[in-house]
């Protein structure tokens, strides 16, 4: 297996990995909310998924750059997009606005999930052929 080849491995294994922290962040908000966690919990949660997101994102905004993909453009300002619903999101947690809170966790998730079978599975192709 040459060197490129391995780099690509390791990097999409890692991108796979964050994306399901990523959605299993999602998940525990969720399942906070129905089970009746407490505010504070539920906050701290939801900060890790912005903070975690905006890392994720970094790091496969340099991949893309190391790989040249051509839609890279399209893709970070969807990235953009999604970390301001999450902190949208944050911010009626914090302010105590929870009547928006469970549609606004649910179209997140949505989002999230689109954008991996689509957008991160088109770069994923792209690796492919690099």
């Amino acid at each position: 297996m040459s060197k490129i080849t391995e780099s690509y491995e390791a990097g999409r294994a890692t991108m796979d990995l964050e994306h399901r922290v990523q959605v299993e962040l999602i998940l525990a908000i969720e399942q906070g909310l129905a089970t009746g966690k407490g505010l504070d919990e539920l906050r701290s949660i939801l900060k890790q998924l912005v903070d975690y997101s905006e890392v994720h994102f970094m790091s496969e905004q340099m991949l893309m750059r190391l790989y040249a993909y051509p839609r890279i453009n399209e893709h970070e300002a969807a990235h953009d997009k999604l970390v301001e619903q999450a902190r949208r999101v944050l911010k009626d947690f914090c302010s105590d606005e929870l009547t928006s809170v469970s549609a606004e966790l649910l179209l997140l998730k949505q989002w999230l999930l689109d954008h991996i079978r689509s957008e991160d599975y088109a770069f994923h192709l792209h690796l492919s052929d690099a």
